[in-house]
């Protein structure tokens, strides 16, 4: 019994003895305390910015029908002139599981600095009638909304995204 006492003492002191070298050692290794490590701001650009609008009342307009036209507000608000800006407009279901989105390009060809000008858009936001298994698709209590993203890009690299969703 006294050797069993002996024993389990012994392993005790051995494992404190060793959990404290292992916390001076973990203490010696950390570096100052706790320091502000916000990085620095970076120096605002003053190159070329492109900035797009979508009218809100033309938007809460827009119905589930083809040819409905969306105006598009392109403005430069860079310190340069922007040439060939490419503006695509994708009109995708709020549902992910149709894989009925449709795209809409035009090209501006120039915009001056701190320019403004507006695109016309003639957008199909009709359901397509014709599910992926080729039967008529079957009414549904409320159409998925329709998502509206609009990109402009330029090949010098500048570029913006605006996004609205409408009543499908």
């Amino acid at each position: 019994m006294r050797e069993a006492a002996l024993w389990i003492s012994g392993a005790a002191v051995a494992f404190l003895a060793t959990a404290g070298a292992f916390l001076l050692l973990a203490n010696l290794g950390t570096g100052p305390p706790e320091r502000n490590l916000t990085p620095n701001p970076r120096p605002s650009e003053s190159g070329p910015a492109l900035e797009l609008t979508l009218n809100e009342d033309q938007l809460a307009s827009l119905r589930a029908l083809p040819g409905q036209e969306l105006r598009v507000g392109v403005r430069n608000a860079g310190g340069k002139d922007l040439s060939n800006i490419n503006l695509t407009l994708e009109v995708s279901s709020e549902n992910t599981a149709l894989s009925d989105a449709r795209y809409y390009r035009k090209t501006i060809d120039e915009l001056a600095t701190r320019g403004f000008t507006t695109v016309p858009f003639y957008l199909d936001l009709s359901s397509p009638g014709i599910t992926a298994s080729g039967s008529p698709s079957a009414p549904s209590p409320e159409p998925p909304r329709k998502i509206i993203e609009v990109r402009a890009t330029t090949p010098g690299g500048v570029s913006a995204i605006k996004t609205a969703i409408v009543p499908g």
